[in-house]
């Protein structure tokens, strides 16, 4: 009975009443707890959502898949950055040893072919799991960490899903380095695609906490109400180059 009643209010696009109520009736049911980050994030973004975008975002998932580009040319390119380093407003964010570009990359003229070859390729490979809705890319910047970085836990609010491309990553898989996604919610599908096989495969998990250790030109994509950190502490590679993305629909 109450998750019929906090479905009907997300999908009425009642977001500020399922807050209210999920905080009520997780006074008698701790489980209910769960869900209120989640419609919280939808009452700040004071926006109105189709009922088929709802039932797209209403379970979480990653999609995990190879994106064949060439990453040494976006290197250079971020390289000649006319700002490369100088502060701006995302300076102090409260990351470690990490430098963030400005998030407009998308509507600047030397990365507007990389912009749209990712928009694209995201579009074509999601459409099945998006029942082909059109996802645009609202902000895009990219992130060098230090080989002692830290970026916090922090989620995007204003976007519908996030994602990166990593261009430069350390290839060891025995420590504890890698992306971090945080799971409040029962459970979290993992849908990686496998370039062999040329379909997706798609697995469950109940993890509280989802280490990803990325590769070079893996193309990693999360609803953007999870919250997620990056641990790149005694790195064997000085700087870790990765393209991160927000996506609306």
């Amino acid at each position: 009975m109450i998750d019929k009643i906090l479905n009907f209010l997300y999908f009425k696009n009642y977001f500020r009443l399922a807050v209210y109520f999920s905080k009520f009736f997780a006074l008698f049911d701790n489980k209910i707890k769960k869900r209120i980050s989640f419609y919280n994030y939808f009452k700040k973004r004071k926006k109105n959502f189709s009922k088929d975008i709802l039932e797209i975002l209403y379970n979480p998932k990653v999609f995990i898949i190879r994106f064949p580009e060439n990453t040494e040319k976006i290197i250079n390119q971020i390289y000649k950055y006319d700002k490369l380093y100088k502060k701006n407003e995302f300076s102090n964010d409260g990351h470690v040893e990490v430098y963030q570009s400005e998030h407009n990359l998308h509507q600047k003229p030397e990365f507007d072919e990389i912009s749209n070859k990712l928009e694209k390729f995201i579009n074509s490979k999601l459409e099945k799991f998006i029942n082909f809705n059109k996802l645009t890319i609202d902000k895009l910047w990219f992130v060098i960490t230090k080989n002692s970085g830290i970026i916090k836990k922090h989620s995007h609010f204003n976007s519908d899903f996030s994602g990166a491309f990593y261009l430069n990553v350390e290839e060891n898989k025995e420590n504890r380095n890698g992306l971090k996604l945080y799971n409040y919610l029962e459970n979290l599908e993992i849908i990686s695609y496998s370039v062999s096989e040329n379909k997706f495969n798609i697995d469950v998990t109940s993890e509280k906490i989802l280490l990803l250790k990325p590769n070079k030109n893996d193309l990693i994509i999360f609803n953007s109400y999870l919250e997620h950190s990056v641990d790149n502490e005694n790195s064997k590679i000085n700087e870790r180059i990765s393209l991160p993305f927000d996506l609306i629909f």
